[in-house]
């Protein structure tokens, strides 16, 4: 089977395969589920609107599978950044030492 021929098929996967799933997008869900969280955020926010508390939080929408494949990707990519700070200070660090 050809790499092309296999991302065919996985595109044809139904919403809700596994495969979806481990990858983190939208179509890890499938449309019941995508349903019930657009009823869950529109219910919070009407609850939200009802309240007549101007300094009331607006309510955070459902987390999608997408929303938390972008936070794994964002909190690996700060990682990542904080440990080049750190070597760059050790480095740093390291020549002040040596002069």
């Amino acid at each position: 089977m050809t790499p092309r021929r296999a991302a065919v098929l996985a595109m044809q996967l139904p919403s809700g395969a596994q495969t979806w799933i481990s990858c983190g997008y939208d179509n890890a869900w499938t449309l019941m589920e995508h349903l019930t969280a657009a009823v869950v955020d529109a219910i919070r926010a009407g609850n939200w609107q009802r309240t007549g508390d101007p300094k009331a939080k607006k309510p955070e929408p459902v987390k999608r599978p997408a929303d938390l494949r972008d936070e794994d990707a964002s909190a690996t990519r700060n990682d990542t950044r904080a440990q080049a700070f750190l070597e760059r200070q050790r480095r740093r660090q390291l020549e002040t030492q040596e002069a």
